[in-house]
């Protein structure tokens, strides 16, 4: 498996992923919209036929911050690194850019999310009621950029 920036020519591919792993809609739009916003942000994991199997889309916060705005993985992939490697990846390229903190929000009931990221450092700092398109909840946490050794 390759962790890559995301290009151009991936539109489709993530499209399809986040409408299939995610319980939101989102618009055709929005991949390229994250890529025009901060390109090396917006990471994929391919399998080795090229296939998206993963996708982290961040954006730029301020006071030293980014966001993962969208993080998926396949279903017949979880489980198997490929999350890990593109949050491994994402922090590597924040710090790059010279950002230290990564912010990100998990929906209160998606109890598999919120233990994925406690494993990775990441802590809660606040719920956040009606964040989701459909009412539902959110918990923000907090996460440093810079791998501990």
């Amino acid at each position: 498996m390759e962790i890559r920036a995301m290009r151009e020519a991936d539109r489709d591919a993530v499209y399809t992923l986040l409408l299939s792993s995610l319980d939101e809609y989102f618009v055709p739009e929005i991949p390229v919209y994250f890529l025009a916003q901060w390109p090396c942000g917006q990471l994929v994991a391919a399998d080795s036929v090229g296939n998206i199997v993963g996708y982290l889309a961040g954006a730029r916060l301020s006071n030293g911050r980014v966001s993962v705005s969208l993080f998926c993985v396949a279903a017949p992939w979880r489980g198997r690194g490929v999350g890990s490697r593109l949050l491994i990846a994402f922090r590597q390229r924040a710090v790059m850019d010279g950002y230290r903190t990564i912010q990100l929000e998990v929906r209160t009931t998606n109890f598999a999310a919120l233990e994925f990221y406690r494993r990775r450092g990441f802590l809660p700092t606040e719920k956040i009621v009606g964040f989701y398109n459909n009412g539902g909840d959110a918990i923000r946490m907090i996460g440093s950029a810079v791998l501990n050794s």
